[in-house]
């Protein structure tokens, strides 16, 4: 589902004003029913005003005109920024944060803002690049059925390659579980786990991290 919109929604309350019928305009606009009443109920509550596109997130906070004053006073008089106008504007009992200040000084002309703030940050998903380069695999207790679930995972397709139920988390289960992977997809490059006892023989002193181990 695409979203709606403004045009588009006043487009269907008129067309179910004139008796057009929910479903037609739900395909027509290749949406479902229940969105199309959504829209009415809007309709119904707020008029034409309930149609429009509304802000997501939490609503900006609207400060005092005495301490917006108090801000271009200290910015202009001393060329404070906004950390600083913070930490004065606190010892005398305003509590409101510096990216509530810069902003106020940004939407003046005061401030330049800062470019590098406003980029978004890349974010990297961690994969590598083939199909059975690394598969990850755990156990999990079931506080319900009293048992242990373990899994193996392929790290590029997030595929499931091999999963099931066991009284004990034992590493001759690991083991099987693990062939039953590499029968059916294939034999993975590396297994990363934990160094949990079904995956490590209990070695005093070892450390607690995830480990990749290569299979040849």
């Amino acid at each position: 589902m695409y979203k709606l919109t403004f045009k588009k929604r006043v487009w269907i309350v008129k067309q179910y004003l004139k008796g057009i019928s929910a479903t037609k305009i739900a395909l027509a606009q290749k949406i479902n029913r229940r969105a199309i009443y959504q829209i009415l109920e809007k309709y119904k509550e707020f008029d034409w005003d309930g149609l429009k596109d509304h802000k997501t997130g939490r609503p900006e906070t609207i400060l005092n005109p005495k301490v917006v004053d108090l801000i271009f006073d200290l910015r202009k008089r001393y060329g404070y920024g906004a950390c600083h106008i913070e930490q004065i504007l606190k010892r005398k009992g305003f509590a409101i944060s510096h990216r509530q200040i810069e902003k106020v000084l940004v939407r003046n002309g005061m401030v330049t803002p800062n470019i590098r703030k406003q980029r978004p940050r890349k974010w990297v998903r961690y994969e590598l690049p083939n199909p059975n380069d690394l598969w990850h695999t755990d156990w999990s207790f079931d506080p319900f059925t009293g048992h242990n679930l373990s899994v193996y995972i392929d790290d590029r397709t997030r595929l499931i390659t091999s999963f099931s139920i066991f009284k004990r988390a034992t590493a001759k289960n690991s083991i099987a579980l693990l062939y039953s992977g590499i029968a059916e997809y294939g034999k993975p490059k590396a297994v990363m786990t934990d160094h949990g006892s079904q995956y490590y023989a209990n070695i005093s002193g070892a450390k607690q991290e995830n480990t990749q181990t290569l299979l040849s």
